[in-house]
């Protein structure tokens, strides 16, 4: 009871405190994204600002966090978790998932996506061999944790060993969840987007990682040139759901 009057009596300070934080970020982003948008950029302002009040008030995740750490095997640091309650968002009301993600690790992402009680079916396809920016990291044991944990589900998967690009060409299949974050080199996340959008069903949910994540010194190399420019092509087909970190897109 007293914790309710509290929360009556404080949120409203709580949302005056954050919200110009919220505002901050969202300038933030949009200075660096907006100069690689070629249209639709007042959608592209409100959906930052949307999604940044999203992820500012958002629920704690600490409990979750802990569940999936005394659960499942990592031994490599954590980039997914942040996304828990966004994820939880946009695929809880989903009939019935068919899940394809490109670029597992430890399959973090995975694990999550097979703990709701919508999915049907995970694929997962990495080549397990790092790119660019892995340094130090052991990539048998990190291939080995991926398929521990996959087996820990107890539901239908796929794991797959081998290029995207291999996979989409011997792929018949159709899914109606696909994450991106494989190869974050700008040609690869192109066809990666590309090959994602032949298979993704209509009403579909196409999420892309390191939106934000600059490594390389053109920021146009990076996976967010890529990401926007395949948004232009195919925007007719797309609606921008969320903007941070990852960007998520459904398909018309």
């Amino acid at each position: 009871m007293v914790k309710k009057i509290l929360k009556f009596v404080f949120w409203p300070l709580l949302k005056i405190i954050k919200y110009p934080s919220v505002l901050k970020n969202s300038f933030v982003t949009l200075k660096k994204i907006l100069p690689l948008v070629k249209s639709n950029k007042l959608k592209f302002i409100l959906e930052t600002i949307k999604s940044q009040n999203f992820v500012k008030f958002q629920p704690n995740l600490d409990n979750d966090k802990m569940y999936f750490k005394n659960k499942y095997q990592f031994n490599y640091d954590d980039w997914f978790s942040k996304n828990m309650n966004i994820w939880k968002n946009y695929l809880a009301t989903l009939k019935e998932i068919k899940y394809l993600e490109i670029g597992s690790f430890e399959g973090r992402s995975a694990v999550f996506v097979g703990e709701l009680n919508n999915v049907k079916e995970i694929t997962c396809v990495d080549t397990f061999e790092g790119s660019d920016e892995h340094d130090n990291i052991n990539f048998d044991i990190v291939y080995k944790n991926c398929s521990e944990n996959l087996n820990r589900l107890n539901k239908s998967y796929n794991l797959i060993k081998d290029t995207s690009h291999n996979f989409f060409q011997n792929n018949n299949k159709k899914f109606n969840v696909i994450y991106i974050d494989g190869s974050h080199l700008y040609e690869d996340v192109k066809k990666d987007f590309i090959n994602s959008m032949k298979c993704l069903d209509d009403g579909g949910i196409l999420i892309c990682d390191d939106f934000l994540w600059f490594f390389y010194k053109k920021i146009e190399k990076n996976p967010i040139g890529a990401i926007l420019e395949c948004y232009e092509n195919y925007k007719k087909d797309l609606e921008i759901r969320f903007i941070n970190h990852q960007i998520i897109f459904k398909k018309n």
